[in-house]
């Protein structure tokens, strides 16, 4: 990958943005060489005892323009950086909610991590590297100009440096690759470590997540110091071999001058010149590693981007009633496992469907895709009659709710986060969603009420709290279809047994299609759905499937043990 390759996979005004600011960093980077190669004349003027008044304004003018074309680089930078997080911020925002639920497991902390850190790529990575490049390259044309075979031996040793610095760049490649994956995994184990802090610590130290957590970490130790290892003495060895060049153009000038090749006074402002340039040269194979690294980080954003969504149609057709059908579903996992096998379900209009089954059944597969959180390889879900792949995103919203085991909220308040689903909702509507989702114990536990503040992502809520939002948020929408796929998990058995009496009372209303491993949920469903394996092993009612079906007969058997 070259420095600058990934430019052309960036949101468009991000990456017009980033040109601009290039642009001036380029400029900056060759006034900077010039404002340097001033120097020559002046210090061989002062040598010779010429007037220095033309040479000392050159320097001044070249000296202050550079300055200026430099902060408007830098701040060009800045915001550069801000509109490239600001762009992919909205691209995800638009591109997410699309992805299929199978890839929504790899974007844990994408935001807080390769997106908020791309912001310093133009100011804090390009810019010096574009120091580190530019300014030196001119400050060997010029020398050109001035004394060419000292110009010459210049130009010849860059060769062997950039050579050392792509080969440098190979050898540390992988293992900055293999870093990078290891700090997605440790960051994600420890959003999920404090997340889980009450669960943990009545596990005690011995539990799985901590020795999970600490494997990682461990793992993302030894990786570092991996790479360190395997970095640290290529970028050693570039700085030296920097070094040695201005070591040998100091002999060879010294001898070049007590042979009376070169006037002693040039050598002196040669030197001073390099010394000038010396430093971000040598820094080069370490920013060439932060630039590869903030790639690849940046890579991870444009790889979901470019992900393939789930597509619908504008305007769309419309369902003809609250039915949904599942006809022949196959569908398969990321490692090729056959999670369903060719399953058909039909949930007739106001008709209550449960879904049970041993884990690893396929029942989460089943709901999303009957909720179209993903398609199936093969078959159809049909709403309404109509195949759910021909609704657009409105009408699908329009018609279905669904509560996942933990619900999604969103910063704000406990209002904003249960009206969304029907805006314009009536104090006596959401007091009586609150009520059937039991939400009402908890508003009047809360000082604020209804506006009480949940934090980012339900975090100052328990998650039986973050449960019973989700439920009362779906209650209140209008839609006529709702699929709930355990939402009773995180409840006390109070709390589950008023939910459990207001979904019963969605009998006749609304198509409410659940799944739960609670024989409670379940028995008094129309009909009631076992998986096993990917397949329908039994279908009917409570009574039916005690009589008939062994593993449902020994599910029941929960409610009295």
């Amino acid at each position: 990958m070259s420095f600058f390759s990934p430019l052309r996979h960036l949101p468009e005004l991000a990456r017009r943005a980033l040109r601009g600011a290039l642009v001036w960093m380029l400029l900056a980077a060759v006034l900077d060489g010039l404002a340097g190669l001033a120097l020559v004349p002046l210090i061989l003027a002062w040598f010779e005892g010429s007037p220095l008044q033309s040479s000392v304004l050159l320097l001044l003018g070249l000296t202050l323009l550079q300055v200026l074309v430099s902060y408007v680089a830098q701040r060009r930078g800045y915001l550069a950086g801000a509109g490239l997080a600001a762009g992919l911020v909205a691209q995800l925002v638009q591109h997410l909610p699309r992805l299929p639920l199978t890839r929504r497991g790899q974007l844990e902390g994408l935001v807080r991590g390769p997106v908020f850190n791309s912001m310093g790529i133009p100011a804090h990575l390009l810019a010096p590297l574009m120091t580190a490049l530019v300014t030196p390259t001119v400050v060997v044309l010029g020398l050109f100009f001035i004394e060419p075979r000292l110009a010459l031996v210049l130009a010849l040793a860059y060769l062997p440096l950039f050579g050392l610095l792509r080969w440098a760049g190979r050898r540390s490649l992988g293992l900055e690759q293999q870093r990078q994956a290891v700090d997605r995994h440790a960051a994600q184990l420890l959003q999920t470590f404090a997340q889980q802090q009450a669960l943990i610590r009545s596990a005690g130290d011995a539990s799985q997540g901590q020795l999970a957590l600490r494997d990682a970490l461990h793992e993302q130790h030894q990786a570092t110091r991996r790479l360190n290892r395997r970095a640290l003495p290529a970028g050693l060895g570039f700085a030296t071999a920097v070094q040695m060049v201005f070591s040998l153009v100091l002999a060879g000038g010294v001898f070049a001058v007590a042979a009376g090749y070169l006037p002693g006074a040039l050598l002196v402002a040669v030197l001073v010149l390099l010394v000038r340039f010396i430093e971000p040269l040598a820094q080069l194979a370490y920013l060439d590693q932060a630039l590869r690294m903030a790639w690849q980080a940046l890579s991870q954003v444009l790889a979901v981007l470019a992900a393939p969504t789930l597509h619908c149609p504008q305007p769309g057709e419309q369902p003809q009633d609250a039915s949904l059908q599942g006809h022949g579903l196959n569908s398969f996992g990321e490692g090729g496992e056959h999670l369903l096998k060719d399953l058909d379900v039909q949930c007739a209009p106001g008709t209550f469907t449960a879904i049970v089954g041993p884990s690893g059944a396929g029942k989460s597969t089943l709901l999303a895709l009957l909720g179209r959180g993903m398609d199936p390889q093969t078959g159809e879900v049909r709403l309404g009659h109509v195949d759910i792949r021909q609704l657009s995103e409105h009408t699908l919203a329009q018609h279905m709710t669904q509560v996942f085991q933990d619900s999604g909220l969103f910063a704000g308040s406990l209002l904003w986060n249960v009206s969304m689903a029907r805006p314009h909702a009536t104090p006596a509507q959401l007091q009586h969603a609150a009520r059937e989702a039991a939400l009402d114990d908890v508003l009047t536990s809360l000082p604020d009420g209804w506006h009480s503040e949940v934090g980012p992502g339900g975090a100052l809520l328990s998650g039986g709290q973050r449960q019973r939002v989700g439920l009362a948020r779906a209650l209140l929408s209008p839609a006529p279809i709702l699929l709930l796929d355990e939402p009773t998990a995180s409840l006390d058995a109070h709390s589950e047994a008023r939910v459990n009496r207001s979904l019963q009372a969605l009998h006749g209303k609304r198509t409410l299609v659940l799944v739960s491993h609670n024989p409670t949920l379940v028995r008094d469903a129309d009909q009631i759905l076992v998986l096993e394996d990917g397949s329908v092993s039994g279908c009917g009612s409570h009574e039916h499937l005690l009589a008939t079906h062994p593993w449902y007969a020994r599910f029941a058997e929960q409610q009295h043990g």
